[in-house]
């Protein structure tokens, strides 16, 4: 019972997860193109346009959120969206700290933009600020549309080749890591034929479109590698999760090494933008520290002995799967330049989704600057990548929005980003359905799970058994 109850809370958190999400991105995205303006009695208010309108234009036809009417409303009513949340009012003493509601805005002949008129919010109500009674000047960080796409435009509006281009790329994932798990599972003695593990990668892809997280298709290629290797399922589910980590691994590098360049390069570096990729290159740099101490303990058998680690891996309940993993580790340690070999063979995927990702952006038009997708699509792959929701839902989308707003990009465009992002990859991924549908790759019931488990069975990994380690069989710890 404890068990059942366990399973089932985690899936309530993981289901609230997504839910809570989704449901803030629905709340945020609109279908119709949109603009706000101040009414005659300095209200401000969103409203839906009823015909197709540019930044340019000396009037809109709004749809009156009062009586649902089609209205005509003059461009000066109308505003940009923030740029921050407060300004100083200079006109007080001391500065009063106000909340900033809208901005208009326009440009130089030089093509500089500013602000010609500030809508803010002064004893509970709305009313004007003109930007010289800001205290200390006011510079426009960030320019913000007047008229904010919808969906619909933004669809109708997308570049169809760099959509197809954007598909046509990530087939290129499948096949180096293919590639990379084939020479993961040699070292362990296992010998699948590169066609049979190409397979097995499509199934595990095929089976992460519907399971939590961008992981959960794992657990089928791992349980469908150990029965290729009846006599080595703890080394062939062993090899699975070596790959996962690898893959995560070479994606923080990735993502923190690109945060920080961008951090180094900035001109401003306490712009929001350059804020947040400090933030993230940090959050990589911890990871990776981690990592090496990680590693340190695994490789240096002095450092676990002082630590006192062999003793406590003793009492660890089921030595023999225990034991077993150990082997697996040590079998990899003795590899180090494998190891190293996986980790840059890993960069190239990584490399491709981002530049799929990139191509969808560009097609729809996000100011996101080249060298930016480099940051933000491994973060948010990331976050996909942990089991918090199914695929990531919700949890991906706030990221996005969260790291890519300083750039000026809307809510629909953040979801424009990660659904191409998913829906790409759930394309090809489906593809992998073509080897489930003839067969033999069911998923595996709590009974075949269990036996895998428990299975006792495997010998210990004898020397010749491991063709080409060209390493000792003593104990890793």
């Amino acid at each position: 019972m404890p068990k059942s109850a366990g399973k089932i809370a985690r899936f309530i958190l993981r289901w609230t997860i997504a839910v809570v999400g989704v449901a803030w991105v629905v709340s945020n995205i609109h279908m119709s193109d949109r603009v706000h303006y101040v009414d005659e009695n300095n209200q401000l208010h969103e409203a839906t346009l009823v015909e197709k309108a540019t930044e340019s234009d000396p009037f809109f036809v709004i749809l009156d959120p009062k009586s649902g009417v089609p209205i005509r409303i003059d461009r000066s009513r109308t505003l940009s969206d923030p740029d921050r949340k407060t300004v100083l009012d200079n006109r007080a003493s001391p500065p009063d700290e106000i909340p900033l509601l809208g901005m208009q805005l326009a440009s130089n002949p030089s093509g500089m933009i500013y602000a010609e008129r500030l809508f803010v919010q002064k004893n509970g109500r709305g009313e004007w600020l003109d930007p010289g009674d800001v205290a200390g000047g006011f510079v426009v960080d960030l320019p913000q549309p007047r008229v904010q796409e919808g969906v619909r435009t933004m669809v109708a509006k997308a570049d169809r080749r760099l959509l197809i281009g954007a598909v046509a790329v990530l087939p290129l994932t499948y096949l180096f890591t293919t590639f990379r798990w084939h020479q993961l599972l040699k070292v362990l003695g296992i010998f699948i034929p590169l066609s049979r593990a190409f397979v097995l990668n499509m199934v595990g892809s095929f089976y992460n479109t519907f399971m939590l997280g961008s992981t959960g298709g794992d657990v089928l290629k791992a349980y469908y590698a150990a029965k290729q290797a009846p006599t080595r399922r703890t080394a062939a589910v062993m090899s699975v999760i070596v790959d996962r980590a690898i893959g995560l691994l070479a994606l923080v590098i990735l993502g923190g090494s690109m945060a920080a360049m961008q951090y180094a390069t900035a001109e401003d570096r306490s712009d929001p933008v350059a804020r947040r990729c400090l933030q993230v290159a940090i959050g990589a740099a911890v990871l990776l520290s981690g990592t090496l101490v990680f590693s340190m303990v695994v490789y240096w058998s002095g450092l676990r002995r002082a630590l006192g680690l062999n003793a406590l891996v003793a009492r660890v309940p089921m030595q023999t799967q225990v034991q077993k993993i150990i082997e697996v580790v040590r079998l990899y340690r003795e590899r180090p330049a494998l190891m190293f070999w996986a980790v840059l063979m890993t960069f190239p995927v990584h490399l491709t989704v981002v530049v799929s990702a990139m191509l969808a952006g560009k097609a729809f038009g996000l100011p996101i600057s080249s060298s930016y997708y480099f940051i933000v699509v491994p973060v948010v792959v990331l976050v996909g990548a942990i089991p918090l929701s199914p695929q990531g839902a919700g949890v991906m989308e706030a990221f996005a929005f969260y790291l890519t707003r300083g750039e000026g990009v809307t809510v629909n465009q953040a979801l424009a980003l990660t659904m191409s992002i998913r829906l790409v990859g759930m394309f090809w991924n489906l593809l992998g359905g073509l080897f489930v549908f003839r067969g033999g790759y069911h998923t595996p019931t709590e009974k075949e799970q269990s036996e895998l488990v428990c299975d006792d069975a495997i010998g210990v990994i004898s020397k010749e058994k491991i063709q080409g380690t060209n390493g000792t069989l003593g104990p890793i710890v």
